[in-house]
């Protein structure tokens, strides 16, 4: 049979409602295509190559919808049926380990599969491959097809995907479809196109052909990446110490782990690995664009350590390219990068980049239209990178997504200081907050993870909450004062507005003018 669609299209597949959709496959060269929905059809030709596509009107919210496709020459025709599809709400789940993060391993696991039946949510999720020949060496028949929503398929989710799906769900009382497309341990630049990496991320690029120049035998490295355990992603479960360090060790026996891996040597990013620039753009992202979705959530950021200052260019870049190739203004939903402590002094996992990160999300979040940023203050991890209760930051994404995307009136953003509106007068700092209406929330006796400094030494003070901001007292006779609040790669916050989200990171710097310095 030669007449085919995309791999992401099929039985059990969420639609977009209310936006023209495309549709796109192959078929024998020449053939007459025809797609049928929900009483709409739209035609088309396959060119030389056998390529075809086509944009079928906008459809309205609907279940147990049937698909038929049909292409037909001179002598042959060819009929494709999909069934028990839904139209709702699309959205692309992207990024890297943190999105990936299988419901299997999430805290919250054991108690939701009792009841995560729901027959308007899917699923699909793109094979994780490096390249086409490893796609046609291993068996991917787990991924690329729509899962339902049940208990025999909620350990394949994405965590984060889920519980936002779940809750979009439930507020919207419409189908809702997550498209993931992510992998673990890849930087921004692993998701965009050459010219976009070159623009945006050039020493990405340059440290990729200088990484290339230092390899002896290129062929030899490959062929050592292929026989090696980390090449296959066809079946995640199935590695015994992966299952294991997701599931949640101690700390000693993950830094034992780690400490092994690094013994055994160093990746060699190679043009067959996933972590080299633009690879997985090639190999993964195009292969869903552009399937009609309302927007992007993404989770990633934390494989940027080495470039942490070029950040929010990266993902300028990224973002601009993802809306240029969907021809569509996408939303986008980040997380900010989640608190995380060092390992050990020896195997510090980037850490301390953390804080840089942070505010480059922030920075992306501000100066980017239609960008939005979710905060995690309050479930990072003292060691582990996977901090294991995903529930909140699904759950944040999805109030971004009904305030936002869907025009909900609701508190929806995470509490972040008033720069413009901080008032000093004598020994007291006032120092408002945004997204705080009906104030803030304060958790135990002291606010964690507030630091007020003079001349790189900190300083003692006092703090109260009241209403919407903090009030600081400081000694009378301190001049300009740093005051750095969750600027560390490790902090558990515990200052929160009155939908449960966490303030996020700042640094102001202010003298006794209250000019803000920073």
């Amino acid at each position: 049979m030669q007449l085919q669609t995309a791999e992401v299209f099929g039985s059990h597949m969420v639609l977009q409602r209310e936006k023209p959709l495309a549709i796109w496959g192959k078929a024998m060269p020449g053939s007459a295509i025809s797609v049928e929905i929900q009483g709409h059809n739209a035609k088309a030709r396959a060119d030389q190559s056998g390529k075809w596509n086509l944009t079928l009107p906008s459809l309205h919210t609907s279940r147990n919808e049937k698909m038929v496709i049909e292409a037909r020459t001179e002598t042959a025709s060819e009929r494709l049926v999909y069934n028990d599809i839904l139209v709702g709400e699309v959205w692309i789940a992207g990024g890297q380990s943190n999105m990936e993060f299988f419901m299997r391993y999430d805290k919250d696991y054991q108690e939701e599969v009792q009841h995560c039946d729901n027959p308007d949510v899917r699923f699909f999720d793109y094979p994780e491959v490096q390249t086409e020949d490893i796609r046609n060496r291993f068996d991917f028949s787990l991924f690329g097809k729509w899962r339902t929503c049940d208990a025999q398929n909620l350990q394949y989710y994405s965590a984060v995907a889920y519980y936002f799906a779940r809750d979009l769900q439930n507020a919207l009382q419409i189908p809702i479809g997550i498209v993931a497309c992510n992998c673990g341990g890849t930087r921004s630049v692993c998701w965009v196109d050459e010219e976009t990496a070159q623009t945006y991320g050039s020493v990405w690029v340059e440290d990729y052909r200088k990484g290339l120049a230092e390899i002896p035998d290129l062929e030899e490295a490959r062929k050592n990446y292929m026989s090696g355990p980390m090449v296959d992603h066809s079946h995640p479960f199935d590695n015994p110490l992966n299952d294991r360090l997701l599931y949640g060790v101690s700390k000693e026996e993950m830094l034992k782990a780690l400490s092994g891996m690094m013994e055994s040597g160093g990746e060699i990013i190679g043009p067959w690995h996933e972590w080299r620039p633009c690879g997985l753009y090639h190999t993964m992202l195009e292969k869903i664009i552009p399937y009609t979705s309302r927007g992007v959530i993404w989770y990633q950021g934390e494989s940027d350590e080495d470039h942490p200052e070029i950040y929010e260019k990266m993902m300028t870049g990224l973002i601009r390219l993802w809306r240029k190739k969907w021809n569509d203004p996408l939303p986008f939903l980040m997380v900010q990068l989640a608190p995380l402590g060092p390992l050990s002094d020896i195997v510090e996992d980037g850490i301390a980049t953390y804080p840089v990160l942070r505010r480059q999300q922030e920075l992306t979040s501000k100066h980017v239209s239609g960008v939005w940023l979710a905060a995690t203050g309050d479930v990072g991890s003292s060691y582990d990178i996977h901090p294991k209760k995903k529930q909140p930051v699904g759950a944040r994404l999805a109030l971004l997504a009904r305030g936002h995307v869907y025009g909900e009136k609701l508190l929806c953003d995470a509490p972040e200081v008033d720069t413009e509106h901080v008032s000093r007068k004598g020994d007291t700092i006032r120092i408002p907050f945004l997204h705080a209406e009906g104030g803030l929330k304060q958790v135990g006796d002291s606010i964690n993870s507030l630091f007020v400094m003079e001349d790189h030494k900190c300083i003692p003070y006092m703090a109260e909450v009241e209403g919407e901001e903090i009030c600081l007292k400081l000694h009378k006779d301190v001049g300009i004062v740093l005051i750095k609040f969750e600027e560390e790669p490790y902090y558990e916050a515990n200052l929160f507005n009155c939908s449960g989200i966490p303030a996020k990171p700042f640094e102001i710097s202010i003298d006794d003018s209250c000019r803000n310095l920073l």
